[in-house]
């Protein structure tokens, strides 16, 4: 192992070790809700919004934990009454107990994309711990709290302006995973910040018979635009701003997302995701993490030539800075007629960073090798960027 990849490792285990010394029990939340599995969708769907959950533990006999109702999943099947029952929704989470490394909760968020995670005792829940509840981990850490926010930040960012359907706000929303999108002026420049509760409270309908796509906002004409919905200014953050004063916006303000700006112009987002996957990255592995989500059943026959295609790459990417895990989302659209366009959006962790980055195409393997290829790139851009720095550094030493 070469020194600069040792230096990494031991980084990486001090503060895997130090993380986890601090406990779920520091940050979980003993002060919960939670609603029964003959509770109607209705009841969930409001209690979820009061109480601003995206995961709503489903609990009986005192405390059993029987599963959770999703946001997500509710959004996903929006046709359904929202006079359902809630026990026809559940979803069993992967078992965190309150000995459950913080690392490892970490990772479990984001491989099931929940906010919220209920932590059990006996099976009988004792607390939540949420995205919120790890960004107090990263106010706590002095090595985490000092990391600019340009280092964890994603650069591919989707914006949208005030004249973009609402319709499209949304499809947007659901191919990068996210919740809120930056509203940009004609010249680029943020001018705020449009969220999925914006949406859904511009068309809260409780009418009967209602479904939840209907409640959810997502029944809004098409001929609505952003600049129709609530369009809320938008908190930014600056280039030098550091990961604990993020989190800590993020805490006070109540919000999940930071647009990176420089002099109006946007450079990145920061989100509560961003910092948990940071928290991810660090947890113990024999081996590189590679995670693949939103392939429909119909494309999953290309996963294992994804897989070959990202394993070949991460070996070249491994003689330069070793990666540690490996996040890949995928979202398909009509573009043209009934032909399915890719968009490929990864986000890889090495013991030294975290890039980002983006592919669009038609074909899915062709995707994935032009995303892979930008990584390549990145990563040597990277390389050689540090090694100019040496040498100027070097040369000013011997002046």
């Amino acid at each position: 192992m070469k020194a600069e990849e040792l230096v990494g490792a031991n980084r990486q285990e001090r503060l895997r070790a130090e993380v986890d010394a601090m406990g779920l029990e520091k940050i979980m939340n003993v002060d919960f809700e939670t609603v029964y599995p003959s509770d109607t969708v209705n009841v969930v769907l409001k209690k979820m919004k009061e109480l601003d959950m995206h995961e709503m533990p489903v609990a009986v006999d005192g405390g059993k934990l029987m599963g959770v109702v999703s946001y997500g999943t509710l959004l996903k099947r929006r046709n359904i009454s929202i006079e359902a029952k809630a026990e026809t929704l559940l979803l069993r989470p992967q078992n965190v107990t309150v000995v459950s490394p913080v690392t490892e909760v970490a990772e479990i968020m984001i491989n099931s994309g929940f906010r919220e995670m209920p932590v059990t005792r006996d099976g009988t829940i004792i607390g939540v711990v949420s995205r919120s509840g790890m960004l107090r981990i990263i106010q706590d850490v002095k090595e985490l709290q000092r990391i600019p926010v340009t280092e964890v930040m994603s650069k591919e960012v989707r914006t949208v302006k005030l004249d973009t359907s609402v319709k499209d706000a949304v499809r947007y929303m659901s191919a990068m995973e996210v919740r809120v999108l930056p509203v940009v002026d004609d010249h680029d420049r943020i001018i705020g910040v449009v969220g999925i509760k914006d949406i859904s409270h511009a068309n809260w309908h409780m009418r009967d018979r209602a479904t939840v796509g209907e409640f959810a906002g997502e029944s809004l004409p098409i001929e609505v635009k952003v600049g129709s919905v609530a369009v809320e200014p938008a908190v930014v953050a600056a280039p030098e701003m550091t990961l604990g004063e993020a989190a800590k916006v993020m805490l006070d303000r109540g919000i999940s997302t930071l647009p990176v700006v420089d002099f109006g112009k946007l450079l990145g987002i920061v989100s509560k995701y961003d910092l948990v996957a940071l928290l991810a990255s660090l947890r113990e592995r024999n081996k590189l993490y590679i995670q693949i989500s939103g392939l429909s059943d119909d494309d999953k026959f290309a996963q294992d030539v994804m897989v070959t295609e990202i394993e070949s790459s991460m070996k070249k990417i491994a003689a330069i800075e070793t990666p540690v895990m490996f996040d890949l989302h995928v979202a398909a659209y009509k573009d043209e007629g009934l032909n399915y366009k890719y968009s490929l959006h990864g986000r890889l962790t090495t013991h030294e960073r975290l890039y980002t980055a983006s592919a669009t195409e038609w074909d899915l393997v062709q995707a994935t090798s032009t995303l892979m290829k930008t990584f390549e790139r990145r990563i040597i851009d990277h390389k050689e960027l540090k090694l100019d720095h040496r040498r100027r550094t070097k040369n000013i030493g011997h002046h």
